[in-house]
């Protein structure tokens, strides 16, 4: 094995243990608000949890330089649209497994959004679909989510051939003190 597939492989371990962390720890922050009962409401630390469901499909136009982009709907604890586009698609070495990274505007029905920058690993599973796990850093926003941070989590699957695609959502979101409300 050459010295850059060692590296290539190495950045991908991490990469999966950095997502496998994210992912356990937002699932414990939502299961943790269940079993106490607690509501989105923004806690005193300006941070509230959500989860759900969606969907997504390819949109008719799509400036991905790798030809990927989800338009989709969130729906339970945090009801909104979402555009996601593909900026890099690399093979990680394992066979029919790719590394990605893109962005995303997570948008409210009131028109508030936030963006994201996105990261995650695709699996195709020989059966005209393929598994992934997207995890999205909020970098900012708009309006009330301006300065906002925190993350999402969705594992997903994909249909190759049509390009839809359902999941699940984790999220922490975690609003700037001084744009509260």
């Amino acid at each position: 094995m050459s010295e850059r597939s060692h590296v290539l492989r190495g950045l991908i371990l991490g990469v999966l243990g950095m997502l496998r962390t994210r992912f356990l720890a937002s699932l414990s922050l939502v299961v943790a608000g269940l079993i106490a009962g607690a509501s989105p409401a923004f806690a005193s630390g300006g941070c509230a949890s959500y989860s759900g469901s969606f969907t997504a499909v390819a949109p008719s136009v799509c400036l991905s330089p790798v030809g990927i982009c989800t338009h989709g709907t969130l729906t339970g604890g945090f009801p909104s649209t979402y555009d996601f586009t593909a900026d890099t698609l690399v093979p990680t070495g394992n066979p029919g497994e790719f590394a990605y990274t893109g962005h995303s505007i997570i948008t409210t029905p009131p028109g508030a959004e936030l963006f994201g920058s996105d990261s995650g690993l695709l699996e195709m599973l020989g059966n005209g679909t393929a598994s992934f796990v997207t995890t999205v850093n909020i970098v900012g926003g708009t309006r009330q989510y301006e300065g906002a941070s925190g993350t999402f989590v969705a594992p997903d699957i994909l249909n190759l051939v049509t390009g839809a695609t359902v999941g699940t959502y984790t999220a922490t979101i975690c609003k700037a003190e001084d744009v509260q409300g």
